[in-house]
């Protein structure tokens, strides 16, 4: 699994930890909880961090694993202060707190920067999604409207087929510039 499933899903899960936790729930219950929750990578991890406690290892030892393999490291710092919860009983609900506050703090960053990628985005798309098609079409229909001129020295006016392919090929360049311009905007996005 990403880095951004893992990001995606954390600040739930960190709230639900930290509610449940708050509530005088225990840690193996709220991963419990965690777990069927739905929370993406983070349910499944913790999922099989549960089976492995269920076959007869240790929950410190699962969650080195978990750490071990996760991807983001805010996932792994959550993952830390339950270890460090587990083996030293340490106050898991304020690393909760400040975690999930960091978490928000950067989903709210990579979002401001996501909008200032794409500023400009929608005029540029819309000057070329307009402007494209209307000067195409004026140089299409160009020999239709020039036609008058034929007979003045040094003007010529090309014919009527090969301005329809350049409408034609301008069209399909328009339409594909708009689909690049889709597409980056698509590959920017940051998941939040």
């Amino acid at each position: 699994m990403s880095k951004q499933d893992e990001d995606n899903n954390l600040i739930f899960a960190l709230r639900g930890l930290q509610v449940l936790i708050g509530a005088g729930v225990g840690l193996e219950s709220t991963m419990t909880h965690i777990a069927r929750g739905g929370y993406g990578k983070i349910s499944n991890d913790f999922s099989k961090a549960l089976k492995g406690v269920e076959s007869g290892q240790r929950m410190a030892d699962e969650m080195r694993r978990l750490i071990k393999d996760s991807k983001s490291e805010d996932y792994r710092r959550l993952l830390n202060s339950m270890l460090t919860n587990i083996t030293s009983n340490t106050d898991l609900i304020a690393s909760l707190e400040q975690q999930a506050i960091r978490v928000e703090e950067g989903r709210t960053d990579r979002l401001k920067r996501y909008i200032e990628n794409l500023s400009g985005l929608p005029e540029k798309s819309l000057i070329l999604g307009f402007m494209g098609p209307l000067i195409l079409g004026l140089l299409g229909i160009s020999p239709f409207l020039l036609g008058g001129l034929t007979g003045i020295p040094g003007v010529t006016i090309p014919p009527i087929e090969t301005m329809m392919i350049l409408f034609k090929g301008g069209m399909a360049a328009t339409f594909a510039l708009l689909i690049f311009i889709l597409l980056g905007a698509a590959a920017k996005d940051p998941g939040v």
